[in-house]
C-alpha cells in the first residue's frame, strides 16, 4: 500500500493527506478533513482542495483503496481455504475411524467365536462401504482439482 510522501510534497500537506485517505470512504470529504486539527491547526478547504489536485490525493485515495480491497479479499480466501482444508482433515478423520471401527467390530467378531451373525457381518460390510466411498468421495475432490488443471494445460496446447 501507498506510504510514501510525493516529491516536494510538504510533511503537513502528507499528514492530511493520509488523514484523508483513512477517512471512511463514505464520510471523505474536503469539508469533513477540514474540521481535522494537525498540529493545534485546522487547514481551510480551499487550502485542502490546492493540496488534493497538486498531490493526486484522488487517485493516490483510490490505489490505496483498491489494495485494500484487493487485501482484504485476499485474506477472506486464505480464511476460506484453511476453513475447507480443515472441514476436509476433520471429514478425512472421522472417515477413518468409522473405517477402524468397522475393522474392530469385524475382528471382535471373527475372535468372539460365536456363531456369525449374519445381519450383523451385513451391518459391518454396508458401514465399511460407506466409510469408502466417504473416503473415495474426499479423495476426489482433490483429484477433480488436479485433473482439472490438467484439462487447462491441454487445452492450451497443440497437438
Amino acid at each position: 500500500m501507498e506510504n510514501g510522501r510525493l516529491l516536494g510534497e510538504t510533511s503537513l500537506a502528507f499528514t492530511y493527506y493520509g488523514l484523508y485517505r483513512d477517512l471512511p470512504a463514505a464520510e471523505r470529504s474536503l469539508r469533513v478533513l477540514a474540521d481535522q486539527e494537525v498540529n493545534g491547526k485546522k487547514r481551510s478547504v480551499g487550502m485542502l482542495g490546492r493540496w488534493s489536485t497538486k498531490y493526486n490525493w484522488q487517485s493516490r485515495v483510490q490505489l490505496y483503496d483498491a489494495q485494500a480491497a484487493h487485501d482484504a479479499y485476499l485474506d477472506q480466501a486464505k480464511r476460506r481455504q484453511a476453513e475447507i482444508t480443515q472441514f476436509i482433515d476433520e471429514d478425512m478423520n472421522i472417515a477413518i475411524k468409522f473405517q477402524r471401527l468397522c475393522k474392530s467390530s469385524l475382528e471382535e467378531l471373527e475372535q468372539s467365536g460365536k456363531k456369525r451373525d449374519c445381519k450383523m457381518l451385513r451391518q459391518i460390510a454396508l458401514a465399511y462401504k460407506e466409510s469408502r466411498e466417504w473416503l473415495k468421495e474426499l479423495a476426489g475432490i482433490l483429484q477433480d482439482e488436479e485433473v482439472e488443471d490438467g484439462e487447462e494445460a491441454e487445452e492450451g496446447s497443440f497437438s
